[in-house]
């Protein structure tokens, strides 16, 4: 198009004259684009064309293309492209900053042919004589080159749109790994909690309502897992596992996943088990359970009266093969004939007038759905609307022993699991020494709190950086390491640990605990270098078998399962007018804290921070420091709750919220309320404190003159013990050995002792046998003496022998003061 603009200069010295004319007319016609000109008035009349432009309008003549367009300018363009080309090129034309006011637009013409093909157009404005204002026009065929360039902007756009969609992808999965992390936070100390509750009571009504939370709290889950598998299943990232699993097992889980939701609508439930199927099987248990479960909650979501029926049969089989079909029946309302296409559709609830105050994500039809297909299966629904429904599948699973399932009675596992589970660990490991690290101070509590009972040291951090501090400094057996933490990560500081610990980090299994649910975390957490991986919310028993795995075979000592644990009445040991105020919630900073001094620590140390942390909230508001605001509100929020105090947890957060949204003007006006409440509490914690004081040094006091009797083999312990004693004026007599011991009691006149401290391994004769000889002696005395074991090996096995042998508590040695003159005044202390 240069040489077109080129020629155009020499055809602009030349036109004026006739010579000039023919001399243009040759030249337009070896020009290799198209020529024209035509009267720039509304007639648009074209006064010369050259064969190229009727060759790109696919004409063999001028007059052929004359008769095609009617021989004007508006009949060579297309109707639809006129007006906005036209218009462009008037204001082109009158831009006096335009070079020689040549104006340039690209159109669409319509061939002889009736084809479609893109130009584009120079055109110049001038007056030639003897024909007045004329338009002289290049244009040049450019379908091609446009066609190439739209498909390189499609192309373009394309991977534009992919990069996109790939990043939206990865925010997606960002989002819903945070909110998997955000939702669980909270469900592992629910859950966690509850577990303690139920392991710490024997109280029927709070174990109903223990398992209550219980259940609420997995139905919870459940939901947060819906949306997290309909996303993976969405985005192929679906995995299943092929692992061994007890039918039995599975079954009794489903039955007591459904029986509580039924029996509450006065449904009847039935199981119907075919005794032929196959004990162990091996498939993905967990997605399987799931998919029934789906069913089954379905069922009795739409059912409101009659019966639901679950039932599993055995289909065509082999040694290895079994085919396994699979169905729920209900007498519920039913689907609609013209709802059946809609039934599986995401997010959406049939029949809303009917359905509109059933709980639920509206995914559970969709993800069961998708399930079966990943594994080679289809569920199938037969459905007669305001009678019942049946959804059914055919499931293929390996078989992993052949040994029949027999006849199987689901009701037996009612209840089943809050009585055999609380109260019992699977093992002691004394000696062991575990490090948990997480940044949230409720589920170190919550862990450490179930991990209690195993006799292990538990030493805790809140931070990567407090992490390779300890590891550094002392050695650990198995360490549980939080992946999702501020400032440093789990996969960073496990980097570290390896890079400056490295014989340590070869020899210490180190766990990933992470509360994502997002595929894939489990292989990256592994070739991150970590040993293993836990999901979170922790479940107790699946830690406690990782810790088995794990610690060295010869430290573990597996437990028997019918043996509990002794229950502490916590609250019992807190001062009494701690109960007097309403703003403290004591159960849950027990809960929180684990024991009653770990609560009036946790109150001693929060009390002590009240000022400076007042003052410096009142600093940054002066400031308008938004990003400290929001930083001191999440601790104070985080350290109310420790402690029970919920209302101003509750203030905290929605200030630490308002913080990180920078609304800072209603926050001034509420943190000047919380600063008010929060002082408040300070003094309320001091009443407390003051009260917890005068309380010990009551019991101090009233064990002052107290005698005695300590058992104890090692003079190194006794020696310690005595002096310990001597402290609160109470008077120790030493014996080495079970025979001395019961021959002090038996030798001294009633009431000489108010309490007898004995160690249960002593030569001669040991502190149980002596204990249970004491018992029987036949003194007046002998059935009410308290008599306090020390054991050096806190299992559960020596704590039930020292029980059984009529002993009435003990103490872990090395023996604490406080937990000595805790006990002691528990027991012989006198108002």
């Amino acid at each position: 198009m240069q040489r077109n603009i080129t020629i155009s200069n020499e055809l602009m010295a030349t036109i004026p004259t006739q010579e000039g004319m023919s001399a243009a007319r040759w030249l337009a016609e070896q020009m290799p684009g198209g020529f024209f000109i035509y009267r720039a008035d509304d007639s648009m009349e074209l006064l010369y064309v050259n064969q190229s432009t009727c060759d790109i309008f696919g004409c063999d003549s001028v007059e052929e293309f004359r008769t095609l367009t009617g021989n004007t300018f508006r009949g060579m363009v297309h109707p639809e492209d006129y007006d906005s080309i036209q218009s462009s090129i008037d204001e082109q034309i009158a831009n006096e900053s335009n070079r020689r006011n040549v104006d340039y637009v690209v159109y669409r013409i319509i061939r002889k042919d009736g084809s479609i093909r893109w130009v584009d157009d120079y055109g110049h404005f001038t007056n030639m004589p003897g024909y007045g204002d004329v338009y002289y026009v290049f244009i040049e065929d450019i379908t091609e080159t446009r066609l190439a360039r739209e498909e390189q902007e499609k192309a373009r756009n394309l991977a534009a749109a992919l990069e996109q969609a790939e990043q939206a992808n990865v925010a997606k999965s960002a989002f819903l790994s945070n909110m998997s992390h955000e939702i669980r936070t909270p469900i592992t100390a629910i859950l966690g909690m509850n577990e303690m509750i139920q392991r710490e009571t024997d109280n029927a009504r709070i174990l109903d309502y223990s398992e209550n939370i219980r259940k609420a709290g997995v139905s919870l889950l459940g939901i947060i897992s819906d949306i997290l598998d309909f996303s993976k299943i969405e985005t192929g990232r679906m995995e299943l596992e092929s692992e061994e699993y007890s039918l039995a097992d599975l079954i009794a889980d489903l039955y007591n996943l459904t029986w509580f939701r039924a029996e509450a609508k006065g449904l009847e439930l039935k199981f119907h088990v075919d005794p032929s199927i196959p004990l162990r099987l091996i498939g993905d248990e967990i997605r399987i359970k799931q998919i029934i479960t789906n069913l089954l909650t379905n069922a009795v979501k739409y059912t409101e009266k009659g019966r639901v029926d679950f039932e599993i049969g055995a289909g065509p089989s082999s040694d290895e093969l079994i085919s396994l079909t699979v169905s729920v029946k209900d007498t519920g309302i039913g689907i609609r004939k013209e709802d059946m296409e809609r039934l599986f559709e995401p997010f959406d609830r049939l029949d809303l007038k009917k359905t509109r105050t059933i709980e639920g994500s509206g995914l559970g039809l969709a993800i069961t759905r998708q399930l079966l297909s990943i594994m080679g299966s289809e569920l199938q629904v037969e459905s007669h609307y305001e009678q019942g429904s049946r959804f059914y599948f055919t499931l293929s699973q390996k078989v992993a022993d052949q040994t029949p399932i027999g006849d199987f009675d689901p009701e037996i596992y009612i209840h089943k699991t809050p009585d055999t589970r609380r109260k019992r660990t699977l093992f002691t490991a004394p000696g062991m020494r575990l490090l948990i690290v997480d940044d949230t101070p409720m589920n170190l509590q919550v862990i450490a709190g179930l991990l209690k009972r195993t006799r292990m040291h538990i030493d805790v951090a809140t931070s990567g950086a407090e992490c390779i501090n300890k590891f550094g400094r002392e050695h650990y057996d198995l360490v549980f390491l939080d992946y999702r933490m501020p400032q440093m990560n789990g996969i960073e500081t496990l980097a570290i640990l390896r890079q400056k610990y490295p014989e340590k980090y070869e020899k210490t299994p180190i766990i990933s605990l992470t509360a994502s649910a997002v595929s894939g975390d489990k292989e990256k957490m592994l070739r991150a270098g970590f040993t293993d991986y836990l999901s979170k919310p922790v479940n107790i028993d699946e830690m406690e078998h990782m810790m088995i795995k794990y610690l060295p075979a010869d430290s573990v000592i597996m437990n028997d399962p019918g043996i509990l644990n002794e229950q502490d009445d916590e609250l019992s040991k807190l001062p009494g007018v701690i109960f007097d105020y309403p703003q403290l919630d004591p159960e849950k900073g027990i809960e929180y804290c684990g024991d009653a001094d770990d609560y009036l620590f946790a109150i001693e140390t929060y009390e002590a921070s009240v000022e400076a942390k007042a003052a410096q909230i009142e600093t940054d508001l002066e400031k308008e420091d938004l990003e400290a605001l929001a930083m001191n509100f999440h601790s104070l929020k985080s350290t109310s709750g420790a402690i029970g105090a919920d209302y101003l947890s509750e203030k905290a957060k929605a200030l630490e919220i308002a913080a990180k949204a920078k609304e800072f003007t209603d926050l001034k006006h509420h943190a000047t309320e919380l600063l008010k409440d929060y002082r408040q509490l300070k003094d309320i914690l001091h009443t407390i404190l003051t009260q917890a004081e005068a309380e010990k040094n009551r019991q101090n006091a009233n064990l002052a003159g107290k005698r005695i009797l300590l058992a104890e083999d090692m003079d190194i312990d006794a020696q310690i013990i005595k002096q310990v004693l001597h402290l609160r004026d109470i008077r120790a007599d030493v014996v080495s050995n079970g025979e001395e011991a019961l021959k002090a009691f038996c030798e001294n006149k009633e009431g000489t002792y108010d309490a007898i401290i004995m160690d249960i391994g002593m030569p001669k004769m040991n502190g149980l046998q002596a204990a249970k000889k004491i018992r029987e002696s036949g003194r007046c005395d002998a059935p009410s003496i308290p008599i306090i074991a020390l054991t050096g090996n806190t299992c559960d096995d020596d704590v039930q022998k020292s029980l059984d042998a009529g002993m009435n508590t003990h103490l872990k040695k090395p023996v604490e003061p406080d937990a000595l003159f805790a006990t002691l005044a528990q027991y012989i202390a006198k108002d």
